[in-house]
């Protein structure tokens, strides 16, 4: 057995705690990006040129359809993975890298379609607001 060190034992302190603040920002990032509204960086950003109330309304229909935009924009991550780790091989297979970038292409059009619905169905709302007052 060997003679109990200071040094081991502060070694080990640190280690530990790095290793709980890892675990701690780990389930911070993956809570943060699971319930930060990504949508909502899509909102303010695409459409920052709209009225307030056609914002308002855009965000309440993408939190009503955050299943289907989390899906798109998951599709989306996975198409841009797939084209990242075909574009990494050695030789290059260009047969590969072009289906991966129309996957990407299929997978943003997917996206963008998804979002002018859900712009056309705001201002829509918003104009019946309007209309109705």
């Amino acid at each position: 057995m060997k003679p109990f060190s200071w040094l081991r034992a502060v070694f080990f302190v640190v280690f530990a705690a790095s290793l709980v603040g890892n675990f701690f920002a780990l389930g911070y990032v993956f809570n943060s990006q699971r319930d930060a509204p990504a949508m909502s960086v899509l909102a303010e950003g695409a459409f920052s040129a709209y009225p307030e109330e056609v914002r308002v309304e855009f965000r309440r229909l993408l939190r009503e359809n955050r299943p289907r935009t989390v899906e798109a924009l998951r599709k989306l991550r996975e198409a841009r993975g797939q084209l990242a780790s075909v574009a990494k091989s050695s030789p290059l297979n260009e047969v590969e890298v072009e289906k991966a970038m129309r996957d990407v292409r299929t997978a943003t059009d997917a996206l963008q379609r998804l979002m002018q619905e859900l712009l056309l169905n705001a201002l829509q709302n918003t104009d019946r607001a309007r209309s109705s007052s």
